[in-house]
């Protein structure tokens, strides 16, 4: 027996039987996770993150229709909720930075921000050092191994350009990559 597709799961979901998101949540907890821990660099938010897809999955079941690629869904999911993170995250930053140049102790906490790791040897700390937004299409290109045609409609650009974006990402982090060596 085949296994039911991911868009018939999710439709199922969409009409309330909720029993069909559990093999949803299997064959895409590991990939989103992977997605986010690559975009975070870290593990324990990129988990945060992974459950809050599924939480919104739940909560917005009825906007997903059963004609769009479920995957395609779901990746623009987690790219919302990430970006939803980074913009609490900047909020609070902000939120600190006032705090500390009403206190006096900029430099101080300036210092702290600037502590960057010098072994650019690793691959993983080079991808965390480029901008989110070649970072991200980086990741969804080598990692989750979207071609350029569905990155194209995540992040709405035609597909050639999503090809010389991902081009130009992977320039910048060969010059990332290979500055420390």
């Amino acid at each position: 027996m085949n296994p039911a597709s991911d868009e018939v799961l999710m439709a199922a979901v969409r009409a309330d039987d909720l029993d069909q998101l559990v093999p949803l949540f299997e064959r895409y907890h590991g990939p989103l996770f992977n997605y986010l821990t690559r975009l975070t660099n870290d593990r324990e938010t990129s988990e945060d993150l992974t459950q809050t897809v599924f939480e919104r999955i739940l909560k917005y079941r009825s906007s997903y229709q059963p004609t769009q690629p479920f995957k395609a869904w779901v990746y623009q999911m987690a790219r919302n909720v990430h970006a939803d993170y980074w913009q609490r995250k900047e909020k609070l930053r902000a939120a600190d930075v006032d705090e500390v140049e009403r206190t006096g102790g900029l430099r101080g906490a300036a210092f702290s921000q600037m502590r960057v790791s010098s072994h650019h040897d690793d691959l993983h700390e080079a991808l965390a050092l480029l901008p989110p937004a070649q970072r991200e299409i980086l990741v969804l290109n080598r990692f989750q191994g979207f071609g350029y045609e569905e990155i194209g409609k995540l992040l709405g650009c035609t597909a050639e350009a999503a090809r010389v974006k991902a081009h130009r990402a992977l320039q910048a982090l060969r010059k990332i990559y290979f500055a420390g060596g």
